[in-house]
């Protein structure tokens, strides 16, 4: 008999996860989609937690994050959208990650691209750091609605509805936005977004902070004579009157 590993569990998880969705998935179902008995799953992964965390690892592995190069937009917009593909091919994984308990040290390899990406090119820490944010909202929400089957949230009234004729925009524009693909969608405002960062960024780079040198103590030696071996002062604290 194939003892039992880490691999084995993993692959068994997803299965189940594809299958019945988080909620059906637990340690029991587990150990019977693997033909084994609890126990034997509980050496090798102490909880669902636990699990959640590997089965995310392991759906991370196969983001493709390209060669920086020398445009972070270009790259950024094809990582993220790679992210965009793989997670929304496992349709468990955008509520999961609302809480947070999914992030394991596989799933930081996108942030790590990201943030490395714009530091490299010029961004300062904080800088890199609000764009980052912006990006994983805007990925984690796009995933939840589009697992909620509402494309692009936008308003798109049916075609001879009451009580649109005050809005022409929206009823011409409306087709436009149905007639897109949800990654279309999602590639769309992923440009967007990355445009005004840069372009903002660009317009006003922020400073980097200068180090500052700490200025002489009372009891440092100041130099009174030049690089000829003048006389020096030595300082020293003034006594007050008592």
């Amino acid at each position: 008999m194939q003892p039992l590993t880490r691999p084995h569990i993993v692959a068994a998880g997803l299965r189940v996860l594809e299958r019945e969705g988080a909620a059906g998935l637990s340690m029991r179902k587990l150990a019977g989609e693997l033909g084994k008995a609890p126990a034997a799953v509980y050496k090798h992964v102490s909880d669902k937690r636990e699990l959640m965390r590997l089965l995310f690892d392991e759906v991370s592995r196969r983001i493709e994050l390209p060669d920086p190069g020398d445009d972070p937009r270009t790259a950024i917009v094809a990582a993220a959208q790679s992210a965009h593909r793989v997670l929304e091919e496992h349709g468990w994984i955008a509520a999961e990650m609302l809480d947070g308990r999914l992030l394991g040290a596989t799933s930081m390899r996108l942030s790590e691209f990201i943030l490395d990406t714009l530091v490299r090119n010029g961004m300062s820490d904080a800088q890199a750091a609000r764009l980052h944010v912006a990006i994983w909202e805007y990925l984690v929400g796009h995933l939840v609605a589009a697992r909620a089957g509402a494309p692009g949230l936008v308003p798109c009234p049916a075609a001879g509805e009451d009580g649109t004729e005050d809005y022409p925009t929206v009823r011409r524009v409306a087709p436009l936005v149905a007639g897109m693909s949800d990654h279309e969608r999602f590639a769309a405002g992923l440009r967007a977004l990355l445009d005004g960062a840069f372009a903002q960024w660009r317009a006003r780079p922020e400073p980097s902070a200068a180090p500052q040198d700490p200025s002489p103590g009372p009891r440092e030696a100041e130099t009174d004579g030049d690089a000829t071996g003048g006389p020096e002062r030595v300082s020293t604290p003034r006594k007050h009157a008592t």
